[in-house]
């Protein structure tokens, strides 16, 4: 009798730890299905005026022109791969749909290892396959979808790869993600944050000034890759029109009378940098010389970045983002507070915060797809408040050593 109750709870659990780890796979595929049936395969206008012609120029020339699009190099040599062997846009959605799937059991494992508690897994693997606002861009030809996934791919390296062999084979993975959008280089940063972190308080004092040095001259760097990046961009012009959201200077997406989350009303002593400045210059130049308007609108392009919600979304929308991200920022702002000289806690806060300053010096986009990216940490690090907040009062059937 006894054997048999044993081996009813044992089976029992095992359904149960079934459960909770397939799940969000099921939510996921089943998300798929009807975002297909909502969206199809949408070829939008970057698609067709940028991303296409240039991935058909490289399945047919291998030629990739240095002009601007170069940027994203990365998702157009994707394009033209397909495009080489004459498969039509549906096969690069189903592609964008299977890393998608596969960067969801990455969380859920990178969540597993972090917290060792499959609860705290599962809650993050839910919130991350459920969200119509990562998946939709499965389903359009833009570089949102697969820059999101290459992301959690590459901080996949940094938390479950342990030996230095094997990270050193992610280098092409992390340099593939920089060419897929200009802001690529935000894993980077945030890889580089993490290792720092790793080993400056155990570094010797030589080490360490070299290690600043070495930062020093890579920061100096990076700001010359940006102003490089930002030389097409007319981010000074989205000022002069106080643009929060981008395009909606002249578009009819603005209600009348809305507020800073649309735009802002610039001064009439607004003062322009020189035309031929170069990129970094023309955005010192404007904050010189317009400090307060300058505040003021990159504080409301941050606000309206981290509040998701917009007036011009439905309000069931909103209230999905009000009842699982917003409780997701207090988390994580627990999970800082515990942990925040963590090196892991300070590579996702970085990846965040540094999405969040690029919009604040150039645009938010009127379908938030620029939020997309960093969802799935966001949601990561709300695991690792869970964790903080109920770790003594989860199920301790849950705990797993993943050492």
């Amino acid at each position: 009798m006894q054997n048999s109750q044993l081996h009813f709870w044992s089976s029992a659990q095992s359904i149960r730890i079934a459960g909770i780890t397939f799940l969000p796979f099921v939510v996921w595929g089943l998300l798929q299905i009807l975002l297909y049936h909502k969206f199809g395969v949408q070829v939008p206008n970057d698609a067709k005026f940028r991303y296409i012609p240039y991935a058909q120029n490289i399945a047919q020339h291998f030629y990739y022109d240095m002009g601007q699009d170069i940027r994203y190099a990365g998702y157009t040599t994707i394009l033209a791969a397909f495009f080489k062997i004459n498969l039509p846009f549906s096969y690069i959605v189903g592609f964008q749909i299977l890393l998608s799937g596969l960067a969801l059991f990455l969380v859920q494992r990178i969540t597993l290892v972090l917290t060792n508690n499959r609860v705290c897994a599962f809650v993050v693997a839910l919130l991350v396959a459920s969200c119509q606002d990562i998946h939709q861009w499965n389903f359009y030809i833009l570089t949102e979808s697969i820059f999101t996934s290459a992301f959690i791919f590459c901080f996949a390296t940094l938390v479950l790869v342990k030996k230095r062999m094997y990270l050193l084979l992610s280098i092409p993975l992390w340099l593939f993600t920089c060419t897929i959008r200009p802001n690529g280089f935000i894993i980077v940063a945030a890889a580089a944050v993490y290792f720092i972190s790793s080993y400056y308080r155990q570094a010797t004092l030589r080490q360490r000034r070299a290690l600043l040095l070495l930062t020093s001259i890579t920061g100096i760097a990076l700001l010359g890759i940006i102003n490089k990046l930002l030389g097409p961009f007319t981010l000074v012009e989205t000022y002069a029109r106080g643009e929060v959201i981008y395009g909606t200077y002249y578009s009819d997406l603005t209600p009348p009378g809305s507020s800073f989350f649309y735009r802002l009303t610039p001064p009439t002593t607004l003062e322009m940098p020189p035309a031929n400045s170069s990129a970094l210059q023309k955005l010192f130049l404007f904050f010189w010389h317009n400090p307060l308007f300058s505040l003021k609108l990159a504080l409301a392009k941050g606000f309206t970045f981290l509040a998701f919600a917009k007036p011009h979304f439905s309000k069931v929308h909103n209230l999905i983002i009000f009842f699982t991200v917003y409780p997701c920022y207090y988390l994580a702002f627990k999970a800082w507070r515990q942990n925040f000289n963590s090196p892991i806690i300070l590579s996702l806060f970085t990846i965040i915060s540094l999405q969040t300053i690029m919009v604040m010096f150039t645009v938010e986009d009127w379908d938030c797809r620029f939020t997309a990216p960093i969802l799935p940490f966001i949601f990561i690090l709300s695991g690792l408040g869970i964790k903080c907040l109920w770790g003594t009062k989860l199920p301790i059937q849950d705990k797993v050593n993943t050492k």
